[in-house]
């Protein structure tokens, strides 16, 4: 009855680590995917057909930036770096599957002293020698397969964190594409307050003309004074945030932020055209790195979980090996002196104060912490579509009206200056309703920045790769 302890120990082990972690994965995956997507797009504009999210945008130049970065940008180089030192560990940990095996050579001189005997014509002292060659040879016997849990709990420790540098360098992506459109939109703002405050420097000269001429007032004066340092201040709040976000995209490319980053840019902000969307929240799952990481890490952690039941099992290893062993070197090479040895051990865990089970239960809860973190990931990502996708809804129709109004304004903006300069309009109404037009066209832009960024969440939403990926 005795010897069948360890067989028992061993059968109870694997039966209580049968339900695999692809089985909890499908558990945890079917309670949260649903079927279909819960928004539904209002917008009738065609599905662009691009394999990677920046050929949409038709701008080769942020293209070309966006494949520089992957080269120069040092946090992504810091971590493909500890992708690969990842990858070492799963080499150091396989090799232990096979023998260890080290040379050896050695040599002893010694002197002993004959004290008490009292030989006559005798040595009161000799010395003698002993040299040793061989290999030594070590082995732990993988019998309940513990060690090739190791090499398989590394092994998708690397394939997580190779994910997690796809899903960081994605990441690098969207920031820098966002960066970049910011500052095309803060561009054009400029333009249109470079314009802005022309048109308000010619108005308050041709006030202050009037004024001089007694036709105008002071508060006219005053009005197209305060309008025309406005919109200066206006400019220089923009010129401050182009050197900003110049810096910031510089920065993130990995070059030195000196605020003169040239976009060598369309004219215009692109016109979109939406991706073509995942049929089935499934289908994000499969496609997103991040998600591919927490699903790996679960694996990992069941290979953990085994492990840790597996070191109450005896361990069993083989050391020994051939070797010469000699008084004199030089017959350490002679047939005759060839030795060899070998030794078994068995050891088996009887008392360690609960490290042991204590190690199993911290197990179990890493295994658990990590489904938990795959289904926050997993609703986080779906939360992620079903926002972009909502947006995108809102802020068709927010551009189609702010388009109109800022064409309205602005001619209205024209005719008011006009009546203003027959007499037929106070300077008030006319100055306010410059400033409508111009706040108008100043939201429109920034409108159209917003939709670009949502479109690129969108991508990055639904596990969208921006250019084609590197070896």
């Amino acid at each position: 009855m005795k010897s069948r302890l360890p067989s028992v120990l061993f059968s109870t082990i694997c039966f209580a680590s049968c339900t695999t972690s692809n089985d909890k994965i499908l558990n945890v995956e079917k309670d949260i995917i649903p079927a279909q997507w819960h928004t539904e797009l209002k917008s009738f504009e065609l599905d662009g057909n691009e394999s990677y999210w920046s050929d949409a945008f038709h701008i080769p130049a942020l293209t070309q930036v966006l494949k520089l970065s992957h080269k120069n940008n040092p946090e992504l180089d810091s971590m493909l770096e500890r992708v690969i030192a990842q990858g070492e560990d799963a080499t150091i940990s396989g090799a232990n599957i096979s023998p260890i095996a080290n040379t050896n050579l050695s040599g002893t001189r010694s002197k002993r002293n004959l004290i008490g005997f009292n030989l006559p014509n005798s040595e009161m002292s000799f010395t003698s020698n002993s040299f040793n060659a061989g290999i030594n040879i070590s082995w732990e016997l993988d019998i309940w397969g513990k060690i090739k849990d190791y090499k398989k709990s590394a092994e998708k420790k690397f394939e997580a964190s190779t994910s997690e540098y796809k899903a960081a360098r994605e990441s690098l992506n969207g920031q820098i594409a966002k960066t970049w459109f910011s500052l095309l939109e803060n561009k054009f703002q400029i333009e249109l307050i470079q314009k802005t405050t022309e048109t308000y420097s010619k108005n308050q000269i041709f006030i202050t003309d009037r004024y001089r001429r007694g036709l105008a007032s002071a508060l006219e004066q005053q009005l197209a004074d305060a309008s025309l340092s406005l919109s200066r201040a206006n400019l220089a709040q923009r010129q401050r945030n182009k050197e900003f976000l110049s810096r910031s995209l510089q920065k993130l490319a990995g070059e030195y932020p000196d605020g003169n980053f040239d976009l060598n840019s369309s004219i215009n902000l692109p016109e979109l055209s939406l991706p073509p969307l995942p049929p089935t929240p499934s289908a994000v799952v499969d496609a997103r790195h991040d998600l591919n990481s927490a699903r790996l890490q679960i694996e990992a952690s069941g290979f953990n979980l085994g492990i840790a039941k597996k070191s109450l099992l005896p361990s069993f290893s083989l050391i020994g090996g051939p070797g010469s062993r000699s008084d004199n070197f030089e017959d350490l090479i002679d047939q005759k002196f060839r030795v060899w040895d070998i030794s078994t051990a068995v050891s088996q865990p009887l008392f360690q104060g609960g490290r042991l089970r204590a190690g199993i239960r911290r197990a179990e809860a890493l295994k658990r912490s990590a489904l938990s973190n795959y289904k926050s990931l997993a609703l986080n990502a779906f939360s992620e579509v079903e926002d972009t996708l909502s947006a995108e809804n809102y802020l068709a129709a927010e551009e189609m009206n702010l388009k109109e109004s800022y064409i309205a304004l602005s001619n209205a903006a024209e005719l008011s200056w006009e009546r203003y300069q027959r007499g037929l309009e106070g300077i008030f109404n006319t100055l306010e309703t410059r400033r409508r037009a111009f706040e108008a066209e100043s939201r429109f832009l920034s409108l159209k920045k917003e939709r670009i960024l949502n479109r690129i969440n969108l991508y990055l939403a639904i596990g969208m790769n921006a250019i084609p990926p590197e070896s």
